[in-house]
């Protein structure tokens, strides 16, 4: 058996893994996302009025940055949570370029409108009445959340606010 190890002996391990931290970065990882045919893929354009009447253009003069699209309805339960996380989210890093868009597959803009008003929302909002972005995109229930990188990938795709917000952040600060 053999003594223990020289203090000194495990300094070339250190720096390797210091040096691998520093040239690979410290952010933190993507959480686990939804398995999802979009996921990895480009995400699908669109260029929409929002119902305040901005125009929204997916990802093209957005491609600079780091992009939530959320499909969700007034009268879904979950969206209660997830919007108004997604308009913390939105407030904190909004300066920083984080852009949220919100895809109501309500059946009428005035209740998308109404249900935005009462999630108390300042992001834009795409009525899809026609359910084209919902087909695009391949979503079966809401919520369902898009998290696309500053190149127009989508790099995830969930449900719960906690998930979304690490997504997010993980992009955001690589």
């Amino acid at each position: 058996m053999r003594g223990p190890l020289h203090p000194m002996a495990a300094t070339p391990s250190v720096l390797a893994c210091a040096g691998a931290i520093g040239l690979f970065g410290c952010a933190p990882p993507m959480p686990a996302s939804m398995g999802h045919p979009l996921l990895g893929a480009a995400s699908p354009p669109f260029h929409e009025t929002a119902i305040d009447e901005r125009s929204v253009d997916v990802p093209g003069t957005l491609r600079t940055h780091v992009t939530v699209i959320d499909f969700w309805a007034s009268w879904c339960g979950s969206c209660q949570q997830t919007m108004p996380a997604l308009e913390r989210l939105y407030q904190d890093r909004r300066a920083e370029g984080l852009v949220v868009v919100g895809v109501s597959v309500d059946d009428s803009p005035d209740e998308a409108a109404a249900g935005a008003e009462a999630f108390g929302v300042s992001f834009p909002i795409v009525h899809d009445g026609g359910h084209g972005l919902q087909y695009a995109f391949g979503v079966s229930q809401v919520p369902t959340t898009f998290v696309v990188d500053r190149s127009g990938t989508v790099r995830f795709v969930g449900r719960d606010p906690s998930s979304i917000q690490r997504a997010v952040i993980a992009l955001m600060d690589r």
